[in-house]
This record gives C-alpha cells, structure tokens and sequence, in this order.
C-alpha cells in the first residue's frame, strides 16, 4: 500500500514541476509575481516528492526523482510542441482570441527550466547505480 501511495505522490510531484515549467513561458508585467508562483509549485512538488520518497524509505531515490524531472519536462515540451502544431492550422487560428499567445510568450525562461529539469533528471538517472546503458 506504501507503495501505491509513494506512486501517487510522485504524480502529484510530477505535476506540479509540470506547472513550474509551464509557468515559465508566461508572460507576466512583474516579474517578482511569476517567480513567486514557480517557488511556490516547486516547494509543492518537492514536498510531494519527498513524502513520495519517504514513503519507499528513500531506496532509489535517484531514479525516482530522475524519472519525475524527465515526466514533468518532457509532458511540458510535448505540450508546446502540440500547441505549436496546432497554430500551423487555419482552423485552429480562427477559433482562437488573438490575445491568447500574448499570455505565453516568454520562450527563453520556459525553454531554460524544461532544459534545467531535463539535465538534472538525465544527470540522476545516469548517477543511479542501477542504470543501465
């Protein structure tokens, strides 16, 4: 039974770093205002994942974390490729507001987290004594 509540736990963990790097392409006048809610899903997701870990009593912990980064930023990167596929479509353009992409457009600091989170899932992973190339 821990073990299907740790599973849940790193969903959860997964999500809200999913969040965090989605929230990174926001557009936002105050930049303390977009920081502040990144921490904040961060703090979330890491408290979600290490009463995930706790509850497996911290055995392969790498991997775990590890593979929750690469979910979360690979979901993250699926999603704006999906998005970015979809606005090549006419259809899709006419249905929605034009001020829609102004809301989503900063790709530097988005891309930047996906790439933080990605690296540091791939460096876990690769540190796991386990893993096998």
């Amino acid at each position: 039974m821990r073990k299907v509540f740790s599973i849940v736990l790193n969903i959860i963990a997964g999500f809200f770093f999913y969040v965090v790097s989605l929230s990174g392409f926001k557009n936002e006048t105050a930049a303390g205002a977009k920081w502040g809610i990144m921490i904040c899903f961060t703090v979330l997701a890491v408290l979600a994942l290490c009463a995930g870990l706790a509850l497996k009593r911290f055995r392969n912990w790498k991997r775990d974390v590890g593979i929750v980064l690469l979910c979360a930023s690979g979901f993250t990167a699926f999603s704006i490729f999906t998005f970015a596929c979809l606005l090549m479509t006419e259809d899709f353009r006419k249905m929605i507001q034009p001020n829609t992409l102004a809301f989503f457009g900063n790709y530097f600091t988005g891309g930047a987290v996906i790439i933080v989170f990605a690296g540091l899932g791939w460096l876990l992973l690769k540190a796991n004594k386990g893993f096998a190339e």
